[in-house]
């Protein structure tokens, strides 16, 4: 009796947030829509251009590079929060115009409005098949 195994993959915790590509190697990235017609960036899914009114929205690759917009650190844990205290809510405003929310959890003291930062993904805790589920996180870089 052979036991096959399973390739062990990286799953989005929460779907629609970010992709990770099948290709081995390829990095995870965050996603948004573009509106076809007058080319506005959106962070999230939208059906409706809030800049046009047209329905031509396509999904599209997001940087995730910007600055930060606003932020406040949080210092009261949550019941079931997969984040420890003290951590950072940021908003974000990327390269391509649109805002987006996120966390950051190292280098508090860095953080400021207008600096920048960049979006990375890491592993947050395993599910019940043994794969990766994956977050993603803001850190301020120079």
């Amino acid at each position: 009796m052979s036991s096959a195994r399973t390739e062990k993959k990286q799953v989005p915790i929460r779907r629609g947030r970010f992709k990770v590509p099948d290709e081995p190697g390829a990095k995870p990235y965050l996603i948004g829509c573009r509106c076809g017609n007058c080319g506005k960036y959106f962070s999230g899914r939208r059906v409706v251009c809030l800049n046009c009114g047209k329905q031509q929205m396509e999904e599209a690759a997001l940087s995730g590079k910007g600055e930060i917009y606003t932020f406040t650190i949080v210092h009261q844990q949550l019941p079931f929060a997969l984040v420890e205290v003290p951590y950072a809510i940021v908003i974000v405003l990327l390269e391509e115009g649109c805002q987006t929310h996120g966390v950051i959890t190292e280098n508090l003291d860095g953080i400021d409005v207008g600096k920048h930062v960049e979006a990375y993904f890491e592993k947050a805790k395993e599910d019940e098949e043994g794969n990766d589920l994956i977050v993603d996180k803001f850190r301020v870089v120079n």
